[in-house]
């Protein structure tokens, strides 16, 4: 079972002792899920486009905290920045645990990070919601605008998780590997706890996963070499 950094490990570390795209058997995106960016309140920002407009009138002037260097949300932010024309100061953590800490306590001014991560301290009124990075609006947070609606028209970047195989494994194992999951999926139990994790519950087929994971890597990478980004900077 591997999420999002599997699509983004080989441009991102040197000497990776495997090849994602070739060691690797698709059998299923298990489900997405959108990152959310958000403000201490404090902070005057009242969506994503007061963001971007304060940090082009002074660029550099706001840093936003996300869970490392390489994660989704710093490339996510990155892109952004690329495609709006703006400039903000990434500033990486150990995980989202200590994010949130600095997020809460207003010693970094802004957060990205899965909606697992920021949604319980959104929820509590700690963090004020700006936008969340999926297409289409959370249905569990249907008032939070969209990256898209925000100057970013067609913007997407969302987490994942998806069940892979070693290569060459048979593909009527794949397949039956495929369906057992699915069942799985389809029962009230199994969709409960993932969802309230934030997940979007997708249960693909075998292709579609490779489809998806050919597009990720090749959008992943092109970001990673395009701004020089190297793990654990």
């Amino acid at each position: 079972m591997c999420f999002d950094t599997q699509s983004t490990n080989q441009a991102l570390i040197p000497n990776l002792p495997f090849d994602a795209k070739k060691d690797f058997a698709p059998v299923m995106l298990i489900g997405t899920a959108p990152m959310m960016i958000a403000a201490h309140n404090a902070q005057p920002f009242k969506t994503f486009s007061d963001v971007v407009n304060a940090s082009k009138a002074k660029p550099d002037s706001l840093g936003y905290g996300t869970i490392g260097t390489g994660s989704l949300g710093h490339l996510a932010m990155v892109q952004l920045q690329g495609i709006g024309g703006f400039k903000v100061t990434h500033v990486p953590y150990k995980g989202g645990g200590p994010l949130m800490q600095d997020a809460i306590a207003n010693h970094v001014p802004l957060a990205i990070g899965s909606t697992f991560v920021v949604s319980p301290h959104v929820k509590s009124g700690a963090l004020r919601p700006l936008a969340v990075t999926s297409l289409k609006r959370d249905p569990t947070f249907p008032n939070i605008p969209t990256v898209a609606e925000q100057g970013f028209p067609g913007y997407s970047a969302e987490a994942w998780w998806g069940l892979f195989a070693p290569a060459g494994t048979p593909p009527a194992i794949i397949d039956r590997m495929n369906a057992e999951v699915a069942k799985v999926l389809k029962t009230p139990d199994a969709r409960d706890k993932l969802s309230a994790q934030g997940m979007d519950l997708v249960g693909s087929s075998p292709a579609d996963l490779a489809k998806f994971f050919a597009g990720e890597v090749a959008r992943w990478s092109k970001v990673i070499s395009d701004n020089n980004i190297k793990a654990g900077e």
